[in-house]
């Protein structure tokens, strides 16, 4: 018998993959709303080819009872039937829609069969898709194949519009076509926000007193008047992290590099003479290359891909060797 909330456990599923460089494929973008503001894509399609795709890999699969009873009634398993993944969202807090698409190979009619006694959730037809919804009135989540080669996700509404969008072409706003284009063809995984960070912090956050919150606050304010930025990681040998964020005058933009480059140096401090994760810390931080030009940050950093093995494994160990661990 499937358990419940099968749709968000594929959603979860498709959540755990690794990435390898592509271009944004044209039919997950068409399905994207045209007023996004957020996205970002993962690409698995060689991630078995990448040392730290390997370890993902290995790492999801290693052990995992319900995993393979979740592939065994499905006939999904994320790691091998997922070729690319790509996130989007308006970016409005105060009416959150996003969407989350898959590209691959889905077995829907085995999916169903196995989603026939989950009492949860309830199948219909939308649009000449399959659509897979709560039974939960209070629960907004939704899950569409409009074939067996796309998976779409989200709050239900964002669903049934992506599935509208799908008979023609749609296009979003140019300048973030243009960065996703980029992005997509040169990083492993990206994102890129053409959004304030101000209008996605909440209006209550930050507050409170002491010489410790108000160095939050400030640092919080710092942060709030970036107004666009982007990111992106290339697996290898050195897993290499980019980033850039653009500030609203060359004065704030000057103050966030000083903020990153002050955490950072406390960070090689409290690294410095330590070993294991504390040694790989260090490392990072003292690649980490922040630059200012205009109103525009740079930041970048490098760090052999088995350190990063090893702090994964590190904490691995520490989960299970908890008290809270042990019990279960």
């Amino acid at each position: 018998m499937l358990q419940p909330r099968t749709g968000r456990a594929l959603l979860t599923a498709l959540a755990f993959c690794s990435a390898s460089a592509f271009a944004a494929d044209t039919q997950l973008l068409n399905l994207v709303m045209p007023d996004a503001q957020i996205m970002a894509g993962i690409n698995v399609t060689n991630a078995e080819i990448t040392p730290f795709g390997q370890y993902l890999l290995a790492r999801i699969t290693a052990n995992d009872a319900g995993l393979q009873s979740f592939i065994t009634q499905t006939g999904f398993d994320p790691t091998k039937d997922v070729t690319e993944i790509l996130a989007a969202s308006t970016g409005n807090p105060t009416t959150p829609a996003g969407l989350l698409l898959a590209k691959g190979s889905f077995n829907v009619s085995q999916l169903l069969t196995a989603i026939a006694s989950d009492k949860n959730h309830q199948v219909s037809t939308y649009g000449g898709a399959t659509l897979i919804t709560s039974t939960k009135a209070s629960d907004n989540f939704g899950l569409a194949f409009p074939g067996g080669s796309i998976a779409i996700a989200g709050d239900l509404a964002s669903v049934k519009a992506a599935i509208d969008r799908s008979g023609g072409v749609n296009s979003i706003n140019p300048a973030l076509a243009t960065q996703v284009q980029q992005l997509s063809t040169t990083e492993d995984a990206w994102s890129v926000s053409n959004e304030s960070l101000g209008a996605l912090i909440p209006g209550g956050v930050g507050g409170g007193t002491g010489s410790a919150n108000a160095f939050a606050a400030q640092t919080l304010q710092i942060v709030k008047n970036i107004q666009s930025a982007n990111s992106g990681v290339k697996f290898g040998t050195n897993v290499q992290f980019t980033a850039q964020a653009v500030a609203d005058t060359p004065q704030n933009a000057q103050s966030l590099a000083d903020v990153i480059k002050m955490v950072a140096g406390l960070a090689a401090m409290s690294a410095a003479g330590q070993s294991g994760e504390g040694a790989a810390l260090g490392q990072l931080v003292q690649s980490l290359q922040v630059s200012t030009s205009g109103a525009t940050v740079n930041i970048s950093a490098s760090i052999p891909e088995s350190q990063i093995e090893a702090v994964l494994n590190a904490q691995v160990k520490k989960v299970g060797a908890s008290p809270k661990a042990r019990k279960l």
